[in-house]
């Protein structure tokens, strides 16, 4: 026999709430995963970017001098960092090509009359750019 005092009290039931907790959980897990891809992928917009003005860089070096030997001072050897050449204070860009994250630019052929190499790791795919480690040449990024 069911009466007024048998009543439900109003609130949530220990499984409403449970539920709850777990939609929340995984909203907060979602977006955690959603700001990590976003702030690669703004990593990676700088390094194309930068890679961009490295080539510009060059263009204008090849464009007064004919040659890209001029940019080798300072990075005679491969493997050192592209940002201790003499390209970027030639530029007057020497403070802003670093890599915004954990990965470096590195020199992969040292510039001269007719080629450089610089190369640089994407986090994540960006426009036709695969993940991964890429090489700006004379001829573009590859």
């Amino acid at each position: 026999m069911y009466t007024n005092d048998m009543k439900q009290k109003p609130g949530f039931s220990l499984t409403e709430f449970l539920i709850i907790g777990a939609i929340v959980a995984l909203l907060a897990v979602a977006g955690t995963l959603m700001i990590g891809i976003e702030r690669s992928r703004n990593r990676d917009a700088k390094r194309i970017a930068d890679m961009t003005n490295f080539a510009a860089g060059f263009a204008i070096l090849y464009a007064q001098d004919a040659s890209y030997a001029a940019a080798a001072e300072g990075c005679a050897t491969v493997g050192v960092l592209a940002t201790t050449c003499k390209l970027p204070t030639l530029t007057g860009m020497e403070s802003q090509l670093k890599d915004p994250g954990s990965y470096s630019y590195q020199v992969t052929k040292v510039p001269d009359a007719e080629d450089f190499g610089i190369s640089f790791r994407l986090e994540r795919p960006y426009a036709q750019y695969a993940a991964g480690t890429h090489l700006l040449t004379r001829s573009g990024i590859k």
